[in-house]
This record gives structure tokens, sequence and C-alpha cells, in this order.
């Protein structure tokens, strides 16, 4: 009787251990998936705040353009970083064409754009494509884009130009046209996925000063 009632506790008390452990296993899923949930948030709010950067910038190039090469708003509202140029020239572009860039400020804290000569897809696994793309936060908290640049996770930002309008009233699509549509794609991975996450905002910038 008595080795039955040792049996029977050592049962019960295994049966506890075992409901124990579940519950903790089930407490530390809940935990892990609640610790990805709020990192991956975290991570798409501030690829969100790069991306928006991205469109600002490229709205301040068009601006700057215009304040410093005033002279003539047709050939140089979308100069290709404030190339003076430009001015009075319809012969030779100096315009900032369809194509991926990054940006970057220079030191004179101005706007610029690095085309990207080589790469001509968006693949993020691509080492290359990390190494020209990738992003961080200087000194004075703007996102910049250069070789030393260093971020886990590591956050890619292209522009992407476009000139999908000819409002130019002529027969052909070409960077001289009044409307320049800009893409600016973020990408990442995070520990919720294994695949890149992606955010694309974008806008149409006009010449309406010409």
């Amino acid at each position: 009787m008595k080795k039955n009632k040792k049996a029977t506790s050592i049962i019960e008390a295994i049966v506890m251990i075992l409901i124990l452990l579940i519950w903790i296993l089930w407490l530390f899923n809940i935990y892990t998936k609640s610790q990805k949930l709020s990192t991956s948030v975290k991570y798409k709010i501030q690829a969100i705040e790069i991306a928006r950067e991205g469109i600002e910038a490229m709205e301040n190039i068009r601006n700057t353009n215009w304040l410093i090469l005033w002279a003539d708003p047709k050939n140089c509202w979308n100069a290709l970083n404030y190339d003076n140029w430009c001015v009075w020239d319809t012969w030779t572009s100096h315009d900032i064409t369809s194509w991926l860039y990054k940006i970057y400020t220079d030191s004179n804290w101005r706007w610029k754009l690095n085309k990207s000569s080589w790469l001509t897809t968006k693949n993020y696994k691509d080492s290359n494509y990390r190494n020209f793309f990738r992003i961080n936060k200087d000194s004075n908290w703007l996102y910049t884009q250069s070789w030393w640049t260093a971020f886990k996770p590591t956050f890619t930002r292209e522009i992407d130009i476009n000139y999908n309008t000819d409002t130019n009233w002529d027969s052909s699509k070409n960077s001289n046209d009044e409307k320049m549509t800009v893409n600016s794609i973020v990408m990442w991975v995070d520990s919720s996925s294994t695949w890149a996450h992606i955010i694309d905002l974008s806008t149409d910038l006009t010449n309406w000063k010409k």
C-alpha cells in the first residue's frame, strides 16, 4: 500500500513538473514572439524615417538648385549636384538622370547624389548592393551613406529617379521634362524574418518655378 502511494506521489510530481515545464516554455515562446514583434515594429518605424528623409533630401536638392542656379530654372532645377554648367546650356545634359542613386551630405552639409553606375537590380542579399546603399546616422544625427558605414540591422536606402510625364509636349521622354518621380526605398532584415523588409515612399517633384 505504501509502495503504491509512493509511486502515485512520484507520478504526480512528474506530471506537475511536466505541466510547469510546458507553462514555462509557453511563456518563453510568448516572450520571444513579443520581443521579435517589438523589434520589427521599431525597425519599421526607423525605416519609414530613413525613407522619408530621402524624399525630403530630394526636395531640398531641387530647392537648392532654384536658389543657387536661379538664372536658368528651366535647365537647372534638376541639375546633378548643383552643376552650374547647366546655366543656358541646352546642348549638354547636366541633369539628375533616370537611375539609382545613394544620397549623402558633403562637407558643406548639402545633399548630393552618387550614381550607381554598376548596380541595376534591387537585391538586398547581394553584398555589393548592401555595401553601396547601406546607411547610418552621422554625428549630426542625419542619415548618411558611405563606405565606412556600419549598422545592425543593415538598412539600405536607394533613391530611384524616373521621368514619366512628358510635360514639354515633345515626342520624347527626357530629363528636361518638368516632372521627376522619386522613390526612396529602404530595405533591412531583422529577427522576425529571413526575407528583406521593404519600405517604398514615392513623390513627384515638379519645376513649378520655370
